[in-house]
């Protein structure tokens, strides 16, 4: 039977609430002394990235879902082709690589106008959210990759001339450094939001 896109972002947002609660444990942890910096350091990076990756399943799921019907979406999508395997439309969609690229969000948007009409649902993120999934992904490559050319973008598109202590100019100080103050939230916080808000945009 048929999955509503609906039920992909609540697993999403219901994944990204278990990991906020381990970060609120561990930053007690650290408050009382039984961690260290450098275990939260850590710690951040690891939620950081499973908070990727776990986005860009959400948009893998939805994608071939909606080509094979096993997914209902009430934004108007219509599939250019469709697949009554999930398999059979895995290999079509990977066209022989062993994985596909979602982000940067141009990948998603070239082969979701090949394969829906246009594009939609993938389509409808405007550019300011699309802004903001480049940023994430700068700091995914900063964090994954630790060269000296990642970190060199991390540098001067993410911190560029923000005010910030020099253990917060690290990836891992960034995302815990301070969003904004009322209500308290990190950088890592906003993002996992903002992640949260796209899912169910896309998944409306």
């Amino acid at each position: 039977m048929p999955r509503p896109a609906t039920a992909i972002s609540n697993d999403f947002t219901a994944r990204l609430r278990t990991f906020d609660r381990s970060r609120g444990k561990l930053e007690r942890l650290l408050l009382g002394g039984h961690v260290t910096r450098h275990d939260v350091s850590l710690f951040y990076e690891g939620i950081f990235l499973r908070t990727v990756t776990s986005f860009e399943g959400l948009i893998e799921e939805l994608f071939v879902g909606l080509l094979t019907g096993a997914i209902t979406s009430g934004r108007g999508v219509h599939p250019r082709v469709t697949f009554r395997s999930t398999a059979v439309a895995r290999d079509v969609m990977l066209g022989g690589k062993a994985y596909v690229d979602w982000l940067p969000y141009h990948h998603t948007d070239n082969r979701a106008c090949a394969f829906f009409r246009a594009g939609r649902p993938f389509s409808i993120l405007n550019r300011t959210e699309r802004k903001s999934l480049e940023r994430m992904f700068i700091i995914r490559n900063a964090v994954a990759h630790q060269s000296r050319a990642a970190r060199r973008k991390f540098e001067d598109e993410v911190i560029g001339a923000a005010p910030l202590l020099p253990s917060e100019r690290t990836p891992a100080g960034f995302l815990r450094s301070v969003f904004r103050a009322l209500p308290p939230q990190t950088q890592y916080e906003d993002i996992a939001a903002t992640c949260a808000l796209l899912a169910r945009k896309l998944c409306a």
